[in-house]
């Protein structure tokens, strides 16, 4: 039996770390959450939202979470599953009839969560946007017209697809009667009780200057603060299947932690057998539906979480790493984009961090 660290030790062991990277250019500022089983929670905010001393991150800072939207978009099909209002083998033209074209009307829906529909990785269908057009209903129209004739390659082979996550979303969203970003609201984070996360909209009156900004955006002409960095979700309207989520890392975590623990006892929110399901290992590559595991050699979760970890990456400098084996939950939140995508560090930083938060909790055992 371990015991926990105590918030000195988890600030002795992690706090340098994170200001060397911060220091090292990896990324303005970031926020670090731990959750054990039947621990408080331990947690971190460390640097600037942008660089300026006067302008530090603080525990409730929101930052654009990216693709981690993509985890609660999955656990939001779960639960309406289990509710009998959809049916994860459904293709995406019976939960939308008469919206997509013959090829992308046959996709299934457990195919396009665990990126096994062949769709491309990526498209800019934002581009035929208006950028005074975005989050009109003439704006998604063009988004979904583009993205529903990308044509999947044969067999489905699995590629990471930004595209199949958004045309899940929008397919399960028609279904229900309701947006996406509602449904992520009423299935996963009102029932957890994770009310600093939550979806923005576009415009003057979201570009909140105490949201961590994230990259100088060419498209719109400024560096985007307090609107989703994704264009695509941007021209959306805001939020999408795939990215719009914003949210602090010890909401992170605790997301985490509910799927770990429902994974462990069952429950109301959704069966252990639902989350085995989600959470297990596939043919064709690392990603679950929902989820990324480990790869061979050089994840980003480092040497020590193992086959049954799950976890997902965000492009702004978002991460949660879950290990139903070690019972931990680890979020590692940044905007390392800002003001430019070209910072990388993040990716040397994230193995560094998993490791540290291991290496402690042996320490204690």
């Amino acid at each position: 039996m371990r015991d926990a660290p105590t918030p000195d030790q988890f600030e002795r062991a992690l706090r340098p770390m994170l200001l060397d990277a911060i220091e090292g250019g990896a990324t303005p500022g970031a926020q670090l959450a731990l959750s054990l089983r039947g621990s408080p929670m331990l947690h971190l905010a460390v640097g600037a939202l942008d660089g300026s001393a006067d302008r530090p991150v603080r525990d409730d800072t929101s930052y654009d979470l990216a693709s981690l939207t993509k985890p609660l978009t999955a656990l939001t099909a779960l639960r309406l599953a289990a509710a009998g209002a959809l049916a994860l083998d459904e293709p995406i033209g019976a939960l939308w009839p008469g919206r997509f074209g013959e090829a992308a009307a046959a996709l299934r829906l457990d195919a396009l969560l665990s990126h096994r529909a062949g769709l491309p990785a990526w498209v800019g269908a934002y581009a035929d946007v208006p950028l005074a057009d975005c989050g009109t209903a003439a704006a998604r129209d063009m988004v979904l017209d583009r993205l529903g004739a990308s044509v999947p390659s044969p067999g489905g082979a699995a590629v990471y697809s930004d595209v199949g996550y958004i045309l899940a979303g929008e397919a399960i969203a028609a279904r229900a009667g309701a947006s996406i970003d509602a449904l992520v609201r009423r299935e996963v984070i009102a029932p957890l009780g994770l009310d600093a996360l939550h979806a923005r909209g576009v415009g003057p009156r979201w570009r909140d200057a105490g949201v961590a900004p994230t990259e100088r955006c060419p498209w719109r002409g400024r560096v985007v603060q307090g609107e989703v960095h994704d264009e695509n979700a941007y021209a959306l309207g805001g939020a999408a299947g795939h990215a719009g989520i914003f949210g602090t890392a010890v909401a992170v975590a605790a997301l985490g932690r509910a799927c770990l623990d429902g994974l462990r006892d069952g429950g109301p929110w959704l069966t252990r057998a639902s989350l085995a399901a989600m959470t297990a290992a596939r043919p064709g590559g690392t990603h679950r539906l929902g989820w990324d595991g480990v790869s061979a050699g050089g994840s980003s979760a480092g040497r020590y979480f193992g086959a049954r970890a799950f976890g997902h990456l965000g492009f702004t400098g978002t991460s949660v790493w879950c290990d139903p084996e070690l019972d931990v939950a680890v979020a590692l939140i940044s905007n390392r984009v800002h003001p430019s995508r070209d910072a990388v560090g993040i990716r040397a930083l994230r193995p560094r961090v998993h490791d540290a938060i291991i290496e402690l909790l042996r320490r204690n055992e």
